[in-house]
């Protein structure tokens, strides 16, 4: 029988080993919280399009990429975790931690957004575009603002492909559409549509290929991207597309503000780093898709017609623009946004700007 004097060293050395181990499990368990932080990202739009497949692919990627891997992204796909019209507030209240937004669906959270609108012509490259987004939350504050206010900053800004027509009937100018039911996804899309002589008319997104198929409207206007994607081009073969037609609302990837403010600070520069590196990246993945889009028409067989210049024009009727631009004015004053005659101007200059670059 060992001695007290044994009995004792054991116990000690036992507990040393104790404690030893205790500490080493809990170093492993605490190090991996530590080192790996995951961030819930939700959009509702599937996989599968251009700006999903680059925001998994690309974006999230990189984030991963410049946290050392530091980072894990759980990410949630076509409404899985919430709808479109759910994830500005969403993200705000910290269902997710990170998420993209669609600004139009916020008509009433976020109506300086629609300051783009009534500018239907843009830069035809989307390196340009950004500037003027980008320039605008730097020089006009009020824009930006309203995501501060739902507690959501933005990380990433992105875009769908110009506006393009798509029509059952032969489309060769914008004279072809008058007097037809055409439809469009928004208010101002949809004065567009009038300015030029259609008859607008709304209609819900998932049910536009049934009416382009049963004749309930003629024509849709809409991202190229989009109408490709969801096959309009599969029962209106005939599409009028031009480069400058932009769909004017950014899109939004951003984060809960509490949240990125919680992160180490070497995690928030990844972050920010990765979304400015992927921002840059889609420029090229924004131009390709066009062209992409494109060919696949023309191989099915589609009449694919580039619209005339003059066309693209007469589709801005500066004559009627005035009258809209006043209009967003007038709408967003009774919104709350007191000085939205003074923002009108500061963003007019600023899309002149980018006109020229």
């Amino acid at each position: 029988m060992p001695s007290l004097k044994t009995c004792l060293k054991l116990s000690r050395r036992t507990m040393v080993l104790a404690t030893g181990a205790a500490a080493l499990l809990a170093w492993n368990v605490g190090g991996a919280s530590a080192a790996d932080i995951t961030l819930k990202y939700s959009d509702a739009d599937p996989l599968g399009g251009m700006r999903t497949n680059f925001g998994k692919d690309v974006w999230l990627a990189e984030i991963v990429k410049q946290s050392g891997g530091k980072v894990k992204i759980q990410d949630f796909w076509g409404g899985a975790l919430m709808s479109s019209k759910e994830a500005l507030k969403g993200v705000g209240g910290g269902v997710s931690d990170m998420g993209f937004i669609f600004p139009g669906h916020y008509p009433g959270e976020l109506p300086g957004h629609s300051i783009f609108n009534p500018f239907p012509r843009a830069p035809d490259k989307f390196a340009d575009m950004v500037w003027l987004y980008r320039t605008t939350y730097e020089e006009v504050p009020e824009i930006k603002a309203e995501l501060t206010k739902v507690g959501v900053m933005p990380l990433m800004l992105t875009a769908g492909l110009p506006g393009a027509f798509v029509a059952t009937k032969p489309i060769k100018s914008l004279a072809d559409i008058k007097g037809d039911k055409w439809r469009a996804g928004g208010k101002w899309q949809l004065r567009f549509l009038e300015n030029a002589g259609a008859v607008p008319v709304s209609v819900p997104w998932d049910d536009v290929y049934m009416a382009l198929q049963t004749g309930t409207i003629v024509g849709c206007f809409t991202n190229y991207d989009g109408l490709h994607l969801m096959k309009f081009d599969e029962v209106g073969k005939n599409v009028m597309i031009s480069q400058e037609l932009w769909y004017a609302t950014p899109f939004v990837h951003l984060m809960n503000i509490k949240k990125y403010e919680s992160l180490p600070k070497d995690v928030q520069q990844a972050i920010l780093k990765a979304s400015e590196i992927a921002e840059q990246k889609f420029a090229a993945v924004y131009d390709a898709a066009y062209d992409k889009v494109k060919q696949e028409e023309i191989a099915a067989g589609y009449k694919v017609t580039e619209m005339a210049k003059d066309d693209v024009v007469r589709w801005e009727n500066a004559e009627k623009l005035t009258k809209l631009q006043a209009d967003w004015v007038a709408e967003t004053e009774k919104a709350g946004m007191k000085n939205a005659a003074q923002v009108m101007e500061k963003v007019r200059a600023l899309h002149q700007q980018a006109m020229k670059r």
